[in-house]
């Protein structure tokens, strides 16, 4: 009989600091949710993105000049860049490698191998770019030769 006396006379946590506890759950669980919904967002947003500054072909009598200059406009870094110009016979590829977020790259190709073009016409580019995380882009366009 003394045992049940004991049992009956546990006193249970006091309904103030049930509630409090409660609380703390329910803000710590929600604070996780939180910080789990704004990671995966952050990284569904990260798009990879250039800007095409320049990119030129000059014939002169002598040689044919190809240069390009891209910007990485996106907010992931880009891992390799590469521009294919197709001219009248063959094409001409400038690799610009890797690009960090916001900077600018360049670069310059003169008398590519097998590789012809006329004043004043027309030309198809691609562009092709791979992000660190795999993602690619590819970009056409078209550009004018100049004399």
């Amino acid at each position: 009989m003394k045992k049940l006396n004991y049992l009956n006379s546990r006193r249970a946590v006091s309904p103030l600091l049930a509630t409090i506890i409660l609380i703390a759950i329910t803000v710590a669980g929600g604070l996780v949710i939180y910080n789990l919904f704004f990671s995966t967002a952050s990284v569904l947003s990260a798009q990879i993105s250039i800007d095409v500054e320049s990119i030129d072909i000059v014939k002169t009598s002598s040689q044919i000049l190809v240069s390009a200059t891209i910007k990485d406009g996106g907010n992931k870094p880009i891992t390799a860049c590469t521009i294919t110009i197709y001219g009248d016979t063959g094409t001409a590829t400038l690799s610009l490698g890797a690009i960090d977020i916001g900077q600018t790259k360049s670069a310059t190709l003169a008398n590519p191998s097998s590789f012809s073009v006329t004043a004043g016409k027309s030309y198809s580019v691609r562009i092709a770019v791979t992000a660190g995380d795999g993602s690619t882009l590819d970009k056409s366009m078209t550009v004018m030769c100049t004399d």
